[in-house]
């Protein structure tokens, strides 16, 4: 496991070797001391290495998701640690797991983590957590990803994967903006790498700049070409 601040671990899976396109699915410990607790996002399998550095904290008490088919481990981290679990209220009807409690839109928990649901970009419900502390810290699941190869996106640049899920190129980009209201150094992604310095300048110039959505636009269309069933996505 990395610490990327004093609150914040990740662990991640190699994905795309065999392409030779490697690229990390990440998961996520978020750690508050004060308030002894220690919340798993997307789960990801855990060497026994990473669980025992993790039962060194003190184990896990919460498990969040930011959509529900990141469910990942989940089941099976609730059994080993008797830990709770929270989802967004609008994903309940999706849950085909045990959910403790659920959190809405713009709630804090423990004073550390802050629940914001970009609306408008993917097909899907999905939230984002948002940390206040040493800069400020956002963890996305899939509404955007980091440097991965298979996607072409370079390492400490933002990006998105699969553009034909997302619900429109105009409203992603204007509710994407959103996020640059808020103060933040680091970005970290379920898929691919973070983006560690100057994280929020990064994603500024992502959602500036014109050739980037023109090329998600042609991006978007190939998907289709290649999957004509997301045409129907966004007519219903």
């Amino acid at each position: 496991m990395i610490k990327l601040t004093p609150h914040l671990f990740t662990w991640a899976e190699l994905h795309g070797a065999s392409r030779n396109q490697p690229y990390n699915w990440n998961s996520f410990l978020v750690q508050d001391e004060s308030n002894s607790v220690r919340a798993l996002i997307d789960p990801l399998p855990l060497s026994e290495s990473e669980i025992q550095q993790i039962d060194e904290l003190g184990g896990p008490t919460h498990l969040m998701l930011t959509c529900t088919y990141h469910e990942r481990c989940l089941t099976e981290f609730k059994q080993r640690w008797d830990c709770k679990v929270l989802i967004h209220e609008n994903q309940m009807q999706e849950a085909e797991f045990a959910v403790d409690d659920t959190f809405a839109d713009r709630d804090v928990l423990w004073d550390l983590v802050e629940v914001i649901r970009v609306p408008d970009v993917r097909h899907g419900e999905e939230v984002s957590f948002y940390l206040r502390s040493h800069g400020g810290a956002f963890i996305f699941g899939d509404l955007l990803s980091g440097g991965r190869k298979d996607s072409g996106i370079p390492d400490g640049n933002v990006g998105i994967n699969a553009p034909e899920y997302l619900v429109g190129l105009d409203t992603a980009r204007l509710s994407l903006r959103m996020l640059l209201h808020f103060e933040f150094n680091l970005m970290c992604f379920g898929h691919g790498s973070p983006v560690v310095r100057g994280a929020k300048e990064v994603l500024r110039q992502f959602t500036a700049c014109d050739a980037t959505w023109e090329d998600l636009a042609r991006r978007r269309e190939e998907g289709f070409r290649l999957n004509p069933e997301l045409r129907k996505l966004h007519s219903t």
